[in-house]
């Protein structure tokens, strides 16, 4: 092995303390390549299974007298690890390793898994790049015996890892991690199996309370999983969290809107009027006043022959171009004339098809109508005879809250299904009408509904707003009213 002078020339530099890094792994690969020993093996995609790799990196680091040290790798920075290359040193190896880790998990390869834990090479704790545990990654791939394998090699059933990310970029806001421990996860994805696995098994606490609020209990209510509800225990927590959350989200949407609407009246009540009223006379008329009244005294000798000499040469070429300027155009007044007779006889040969794409449209509208109507009805019809069927079996074979649900669907279609198709229907009236002016007026046509969609778009900007800001504030109210029933009813 290397001496103490070459560990403290090969290792590398931490980021974040600026010290020397005394690794093992990078002073055995540096010198392998040094040629003080055989060439360090490689790992290539095309191999058929990572196992030989590991027993190499092992069984060579221990022939040389390494101890492995358990692996904390940072955090992979664009690096593409799908090979290992000469000039990568032990951390690039590490990323490679724990990339094939959690390859091997997802995949259900329990051999490679277990190999590699015993190995030292990896933990059981040990993280991929989002911050995800090895347990995480065994339940989102649905996989029981890797779990019970992570589970024999000592893993914290209560650990969080990662299970996401909110981006939080259009309120200039860092991204929020989402973290859920193995329970969580498992009652979220609704693996109901995996659940009783980890509670009954192994103890798994479900009274802990994810950063977000979130109870392994709320996370498979929110997500309609009632078998997994009707198993967990009965939890209270964590309301406060969880309103807290969605009500910055909505805050913060509110606050953008209200940005918005203030630049929005700045722009149009003090930044343009000092435009025109201020900048651009002071820019365009003033200053050139008098810097050319300065530029008139500073040459006052010299200003006789200068005049005379722009009269000579400028006035007469300016005069000759503007003659010859406007002689070319009465001559390309025919040709313009021609031009836009048969621009306006191109559109009125695309008037058929503008009025077809109008009918289709229209055609599309009544369709939808249509089917709203005959969705109400067959709903209606539907609920009717839940009412009589329960009426009729003296509520044995259907019960109140059938009757309930079948209210429930029949009010949801009238106030919710079929407005949303009508809106639906509405918003391509924008597609519809562009189209249309393609299709009569080419170019001219699109620059002209652009200029109508953007004074529309100015005229109902903040209104826009004012209707982010109420809807922020009723979403807030909602989750808080949400809290309080939940708090009532656990399992609601």
């Amino acid at each position: 092995m290397a001496s103490k002078d070459t560990a403290e020339a090969t290792s590398g530099i931490d980021r974040n303390s600026g010290q020397a890094i005394h690794d093992p792994w990078t002073t055995y690969y540096r010198e392998r390549l040094a040629g003080n020993s055989e060439d360090p093996p490689t790992y290539h995609e095309n191999e058929p299974s990572i196992s030989d790799t590991v027993q190499q990196l092992s069984e060579a680091a221990r022939a040389d007298g390494d101890d492995l040290p358990i692996l904390e790798y940072p955090q992979s920075r664009g690096v593409d690890l799908s090979h290992y290359h000469e000039r990568t040193g032990s951390i690039y190896v590490r990323q490679d390793i724990v990339k094939n880790y959690f390859d091997a998990i997802s995949t259900k390869k329990d051999e490679i898994v277990a190999q590699l834990i015993q190995g030292n090479l990896v933990t059981t704790e040990t993280t991929n790049n989002d911050g995800r545990t090895p347990l995480l990654a065994a339940i989102e791939a649905g996989h029981i015996r890797t779990v019970q394998q992570l589970m024999d090699f000592d893993a914290d059933v209560n650990a969080y890892g990662v299970t996401g990310i909110i981006s939080m970029r259009k309120y200039g806001k860092k991204p929020v991690k989402i973290q859920r421990t193995p329970l969580q996860f498992a009652a979220e994805k609704g693996y109901l199996t995996m659940v009783k696995l980890l509670m009954e098994t192994y103890n798994a606490d479900d009274s802990l309370i994810a950063p977000d609020g979130e109870l392994a209990l709320r996370l498979a209510a929110t997500n309609g999983h009632k078998e997994i509800v009707q198993y967990l225990p009965s939890r209270r927590g964590g309301g406060w969290r969880r309103w807290k959350t969605k009500h910055v989200k909505a805050m913060e949407r509110a606050k953008k809107a209200c940005h918005g609407i203030y630049w929005f009246f700045r722009i149009l009540v003090f930044e343009i009027p000092k435009c025109l009223v201020w900048s651009m006379p002071k820019h365009m008329i003033v200053l050139p006043i008098v810097h050319g009244v300065k530029w008139m005294y500073a040459h006052r000798a010299e200003l006789p022959e200068k005049i005379k000499w722009w009269f000579k040469e400028r006035v007469w070429k300016v005069i000759k171009c503007f003659v010859k300027d406007l002689w070319e155009f009465i001559k390309e007044i025919p040709e313009g004339t021609k031009r836009f007779v048969i621009w306006i006889w191109r559109a009125i040969k695309a008037t058929p098809r503008a009025v077809k794409i109008a009918a289709l449209w229209v055609w599309g509208g009544i369709k939808r109508i249509g089917n709203v109507i005959g969705t109400i009805f067959s709903r209606l019809f539907s609920f009717i005879h839940t009412v009589l069927s329960a009426i009729a079996s003296f509520f044995r074979g259907l019960t109140l809250r059938d009757v309930w649900n079948g209210f429930c669907a029949f009010v949801h279609a009238i106030f919710v299904d079929g407005p949303k198709k009508l809106w639906e229907w509405i918003c391509k009236f924008g597609d519809v009408t562009y189209r249309i002016m393609d299709t009569l007026f080419g170019c001219m046509g699109k620059i002209m509904w652009w200029l109508v969609r953007g004074l529309i778009e100015l005229v109902i900007y903040v209104p826009k707003k004012l209707w982010e800001i109420l809807a922020s504030c009723g979403s807030s109210a909602s989750s808080g009213c949400k809290e309080v029933l939940i708090w009532i009813n656990p399992k609601r």
